[in-house]
């Protein structure tokens, strides 16, 4: 039965992160951890799972002519470094999960709610970007 309910939740987040192209992240990590599974061990395999079916889409959108690979790099030449720093500094820090699991709790909490309030608050932020 449970895992009836992992395929359902990857069925459903699949739907929806194919349908918006966003909401992954947003909707896995917090769906592992409602069944049970713990926070780390959520982040993690939410990573993998989001890295192969975003690879998938991100053929299909490349064969579609849909990426600007100056944008993928440039985000790239910031975001690459960033993970790597964190994930060093997390182990170099932390013996264990367990101490780090207050920081991956409120950047989750955070990262969803700054989610939440950048697509509320697209259209203003949108119309000041064009008046600037």
């Amino acid at each position: 039965m449970h895992d009836l309910l992992f395929v359902a939740s990857g069925a459903l987040v699949g739907l929806v992160v194919g349908l918006t192209g966003v909401g992954g992240g947003s909707l896995m990590t917090p769906l592992l951890t409602m069944m049970g599974v713990p926070l780390h061990t959520a982040i993690g395999t939410d990573l993998l799972y989001a890295s192969i079916s975003k690879a998938g889409g991100a053929i299909v959108h490349q064969r579609h002519r849909n990426i600007d690979w100056r944008i993928t790099l440039t985000l790239a030449a910031g975001s690459i470094p960033a993970a790597i720093l964190t994930v060093w500094a997390l182990r170099e820090w932390f013996p264990d999960a367990a101490a780090y699991k207050h920081i991956l709790t409120l950047a989750l909490g955070f990262m969803l709610l700054l989610t939440a309030l950048s697509l509320l608050l697209r259209p203003l932020i949108q119309r000041r970007l064009q008046a600037a």
